[in-house]
């Protein structure tokens, strides 16, 4: 009896270590082969580098991704079961081509990507991404431009109407013989789906309020240690963001970014009042280098994290015995930030929060034995995409704190200050 007990232990503790196992091998088949193969999402990664294969899966149901370069992904559902044989998957890739028609007019030469294609009318098979269409009839180009190309949908290419024999309506390009209209591409009606990134360039402007006011002045300092208020301060500039994990093609570094922004005041304001005797005006700059890391949830969530250097100038040009009554200060900080967004067809809101760890904070500093600032910054907009035109608009807040050590005799006594800028930021870019 005793025997046939522990006999059974043995039997249900074996297969117990059975069920815990890693996994069950799925062989993974597609024609042409050599295709990466992802379970169940890709941001961790390819199970396999290339086809035939064999990935190792979970029990229960899961979805293999299958993809190959200039090919239709595959997404394939399985049940995996604990025990028993496992279905093999086998798949027939699809080229991911779309189809470009130029139908005239009747004998001019259509070039796409600088290769000639034909006389038209021509139909032209090619991959998924922006082409370039070059039509020209007689040595004169009558279409000239890029255009999205999408998988299993046509786009229609309609070259500028060209008049014959000189006479007639010109389309609308003048009298008798003109040039006729523009042209241009019919849209497929086919979803595109969201295309590689490998860089944007984006032209930013901000417009800035700026208020400054310390706290715990001694009644003999107010002279000094005055209020500052600026309004409509302007700044503009290039953002250039580029996808190193996109352009090399690593799928676990395709959320990295590297972000340079360089913006440049436009319109420095004058400063009166208070004290000042010289001619004294604002001076605003600022700039950015950060490394950032994207997820995308569920395919319409994203959360973001990112460190960089960050500096920020609000200063003044002027005397400096009136500089001195002014808080300028230039701040040089580590930036620490996150960022959640909504996918919602071609917008995305979101919503951003950064602390900033002051290392520098200009002439405002020196003049005390001990000023220390600390900062954050709170960010909030929507951004617009139309293929690879990016469009957005943002409104931030940002936010440093002074912790100041005074003189204990002398007409700049305080205790600390705060400097609070509102911004609005409207930017323009193409993405490639």
């Amino acid at each position: 009896m005793i025997r046939a007990v522990v006999a059974t232990a043995v039997v249900v503790i074996w297969v117990g270590v059975a069920d815990a196992g890693s996994g069950r091998k799925v062989a993974v088949e597609s024609e042409p082969a050599g295709a990466s193969v992802y379970l169940n999402d890709k941001e961790s990664g390819p199970a396999c580098p290339g086809t035939p294969c064999t990935i190792e899966a979970p029990p229960g149901e899961i979805t293999v991704i299958i993809e190959l370069a200039n090919h239709q992904s595959k997404f394939e559902a399985l049940v995996v079961p604990k025990r028993g044989r496992v279905p093999k998957i086998a798949v027939k890739m699809v080229p991911a081509v779309g189809t470009i028609v130029v139908d005239g007019p009747a004998g001019a030469t259509v070039t796409v990507d600088d290769v000639d294609k034909g006389k038209a009318p021509v139909r032209v098979d090619t991959t998924e991404e922006s082409h370039h269409v070059v039509v020209t009839l007689n040595g004169k180009t009558i279409y000239d431009d890029f255009v999205e190309v999408t998988t299993g949908a046509e786009t229609e290419v309609t070259p500028k109407q060209v008049a014959l024999g000189g006479g007639g309506d010109g389309g609308g390009g003048g009298d008798g013989g003109g040039g006729g209209d523009g042209g241009g591409v019919t849209k497929s009606t086919t979803p595109k789906k969201k295309r590689d990134r490998f860089i944007l360039a984006s032209a930013a402007v901000d417009i800035g309020f700026r208020q400054f006011n310390y706290t715990g002045v001694d009644s003999g300092s107010t002279q000094k240690l005055r209020t500052e208020k600026e309004g409509g301060q302007v700044l503009a500039g290039p953002l250039i963001e580029l996808w190193p994990g996109e352009l090399a093609g690593v799928d676990p570094l395709r959320g990295l970014s590297l972000l340079a922004r360089l913006q440049f005041g436009v319109n420095s304001q004058d400063v009166t009042g208070n004290g000042i005797m010289n001619p004294t005006n604002t001076f605003w700059q600022s700039m950015e280098f950060s490394v950032r890391y994207r997820r995308t949830i569920a395919k319409m969530f994203t959360a973001e994290g990112g460190i960089g250097y960050v500096r920020d100038q609000f200063q003044f040009e002027g005397m400096s015995n009136d500089v001195a009554l002014l808080p300028d200060v230039d701040y040089k900080s580590v930036r620490l930030g996150l960022r959640a967004s909504v996918i919602l067809d071609f917008i995305e809101p979101y919503l951003g929060l950064e602390n900033r760890v002051v290392t520098s904070g200009g002439k405002l500093a020196e003049r005390f034995p001990k000023a220390d600032a600390s900062g954050f910054r709170f960010t909030m907009g929507v951004n617009a995409r139309r293929g690879a035109l990016l469009g957005r608009i943002e409104a931030s807040l940002t936010s440093y704190t002074w912790d100041i050590t005074a003189e204990p005799i002398g007409d700049m006594r305080a205790t600390g200050a705060s400097d609070s800028i509102q911004q609005i930021q409207l930017a323009v870019g193409y993405e490639y």
